[in-house]
C-alpha cells in the first residue's frame, strides 16, 4: 500500500510539473519581448523541468526500494 500511495503522489507531482511547463511555454510565447515576463517564464519552465526530473528519480527510487523487499 505504501508503494501505491507513493506512486500516486509521484504521478501527481509529475503531472503538475508537465502542466507548469506548458504554462511556462505559453507565458514565454505571450511575453512579447518584455524581459521581466520572459525571465519569469524561463524560470517557470526551468523549475517544471527540475520537478519532472525529480519525480522520475523518485519513481525509480521507490520502485527499486520496493522491489528489494
Amino acid at each position: 500500500t505504501l508503494s501505491q500511495v507513493s506512486n500516486i503522489l509521484i504521478f501527481v507531482v509529475g503531472a503538475v510539473s508537465v502542466l507548469m511547463a506548458i504554462i511556462g511555454g505559453l507565458r514565454y510565447a505571450l511575453a512579447q519581448g518584455d524581459s521581466t515576463a520572459v525571465n519569469s517564464a524561463k524560470n517557470t519552465i526551468l523549475y517544471a523541468i527540475v520537478g519532472i526530473v525529480l519525480s522520475l528519480a523518485a519513481y525509480g527510487l521507490v520502485n527499486f526500494v520496493t522491489s528489494q523487499f
